[in-house]
């Protein structure tokens, strides 16, 4: 069974799974109070799918972008526990969790996600070749930037407050299109099918290899519409089993 932990922003996320179905999951509005509620989340899931800490075998943790503090408490909450248990753990980015259960509509995608100071996380995902994956490095910077070499119909998801929205609004126009709320919350239930995905494919890596993803704010040229250099090899593990 693997449980996924996700406190990357204000909101959290906690999940169980057993490679085929989300046993529990639970998402809530933790602000700053991740560290206090983490562990009675994964205790009442632990209860309400009537398995013990021993009965987890694999643990997958968002790793960012996000808040400092908050990436700091789930890595090492999973860190412990993996080396508490002997799980396998498996470190998957914050915006690959947003943008997994788009890649089926085969839009365009921009996952966003709060980087204070007017500034947000962002990264375009979009399919190529029969492949969904990412397609641009992971960005930071305020929208206008991040909107400039958009040149196509974008979906955006995640944290975005009615601001944002009307920013992105104004500046693509009919390029812009926005997930209904319910549609852009950031649930476990997909860092732990990413996190199960990622661990069939490849061997566990060491526990101090699961670090929070930091971004620097690049300068963003360009256009989104013109090929970027293919993600590492297991980075994101977003691939989709190629149609025939």
């Amino acid at each position: 069974m693997l449980l996924a932990l996700d406190t990357s922003t204000d909101w959290a996320s906690v999940a169980l799974f057993d490679g085929r179905e989300v046993l529990a999951e639970e998402t809530w509005h933790a602000q700053r109070r991740h560290a206090d509620e983490l562990f009675p989340t994964i205790e009442r899931l632990l209860g309400t799918a009537h398995a013990s800490i021993a009965s987890v075998d694999r643990v997958a943790v968002a790793t960012g972008p996000g808040s400092f503090t908050g990436l700091r408490v789930a890595i090492a909450a999973a860190q412990g526990i993996a080396r508490g248990t002997g799980a396998a753990l498996v470190g998957v980015s914050t915006l690959d969790v947003l943008a997994y259960p788009h890649a089926s509509s085969k839009r365009r995608t921009c996952p966003l996600l709060p980087a204070g100071r007017d500034l947000h996380y962002a990264a375009i995902y979009q399919e190529r070749n029969r492949r969904w994956a990412r397609r641009s490095p992971f960005l930071v910077g305020p929208l206008e930037e991040l909107c400039r070499p958009i040149g196509d119909h974008t979906l955006f998801v995640g944290e975005i407050d009615a601001a944002a929205e009307a920013t992105i609004a104004a500046l693509l126009g009919a390029k812009a299109h926005f997930a209904p709320p319910s549609a852009r919350l950031r649930r476990a239930g997909y860092l732990a099918e990413l996190g199960w995905r990622e661990l069939e494919t490849r061997a566990q890596g060491r526990l101090g290899e699961v670090e929070p993803l930091y971004v620097r704010q690049p300068a963003i040229r360009g256009s989104f519409a013109q090929p970027f250099a293919p993600p590492p090899q297991g980075d994101a593990a977003l691939g989709l089993p190629k149609r025939t």
